[in-house]
């Protein structure tokens, strides 16, 4: 029986954790759930050194426990800074998002120094995944200030959240079928999608047109906590090696609890993937720095190099 996986959050490895943290508040509406600075054990996340000290922030939305973001600050000593980008490819993450309101959040974007909109808001429609009809859309994709990348929806015949709400993030790798595998058998994480399409110019990657297979897997929730992959099919992107196995300024990397941190290790382990750490016990500053909490760790990277740290509560 696979062992059970929520999918946390997403953390970002950035150059400056409070402006960022910022811009989750001021323009997301975000609230900061933790906060604190710490020096790092080692091994987890392959960059940087055990005795690091690091700033993190973890910015929590509309549920209380999963879809979160962390941001992540090396403050002393610093990590080599890489350039912003403008456009995506493999190894790559993309936070799809539905929205309360597209317009305040557009005007918001531009008005936010170092953001900046990617595609701005058209209308569109597609097949309703659960089958039940067709939902019609306002779809609008932007930077943020580090240069990740966000899919957003406003939804005219669906609910839409009071706050912004990432559904999922979505990798973009090489092989959607070994990814989905993966995520199946390595994770015990339930297909909740898998379709073909042609993207229209949303995504800072490929050129419009271009046919695209994707991929979502779902965690114990039915609508967020999840977590996608999307391939280039025909028009295939540039395979940047072994470089998606690094880990530095500008990746982002999951955050995932467990119930068993043995049990899903073992499963994980006999995927073959590269282990970065074995299940190690350790304790962590309480939120807001009240107490220690005794957790169960190890960390991975999948079959394209996104970064894991999965987490039993002890």
């Amino acid at each position: 029986m696979a062992a059970t996986l929520s999918l946390k959050r997403t953390t970002l490895l950035v150059r400056d954790a409070t402006r960022l943290m910022e811009f989750y508040r001021d323009v997301l509406g975000w609230r900061t759930d933790y906060h604190a600075t710490m020096k790092l054990s080692g091994g987890l996340i392959p960059c940087g050194r055990p005795g690091d000290e690091v700033l993190l922030y973890i910015m929590g939305g509309p549920d209380k426990d999963v879809g979160k973001v962390g941001i992540l600050e090396w403050t002393n000593p610093r990590l080599p800074d890489v350039a912003i980008k403008d456009r995506i490819g493999i190894g790559d993450m993309v936070f799809v998002a539905d929205v309360p309101d597209m317009t305040a959040l557009v005007e918001k974007i531009e008005a936010f120094p170092g953001a900046h909109i990617h595609a701005h808001p058209k209308d569109g429609t597609f097949p309703d995944p659960k089958g039940n009809g067709v939902i019609e859309y306002s779809s609008m994709s932007f930077f943020d200030t580090e240069g990740f990348f966000y899919e957003t929806y406003f939804r005219y015949n669906r609910p839409n959240p009071e706050q912004f709400l990432i559904r999922r993030t979505t990798c973009i790798v090489r092989d959607v079928g070994r990814s989905l595998a993966f995520f199946n058998d390595g994770l015990g994480l339930a297909t909740y999608q898998d379709s073909v399409m042609q993207i229209e110019g949303m995504i800072p990657a490929g050129k419009a047109g271009d046919t695209v297979r994707f991929a979502v897997a779902k965690c114990e929730h039915e609508y967020i906590g999840m977590v996608g992959a999307l391939q280039f099919v025909h028009e295939r992107l540039p395979d940047p090696g072994m470089s998606t196995w690094d880990y530095g300024v500008g990746r982002g990397m999951f955050v995932a609890g467990c119930a068993d941190a043995n049990a899903l290790f073992a499963q994980i382990k006999a995927e073959g993937v590269k282990i970065t750490r074995e299940p190690f016990d350790r304790t962590v500053p309480g939120t807001g720095n009240a107490g220690t909490v005794a957790i169960r760790s190890f960390g991975f990277y999948d079959p394209d190099g996104f970064l894991w740290e999965v987490s039993q509560r002890l």
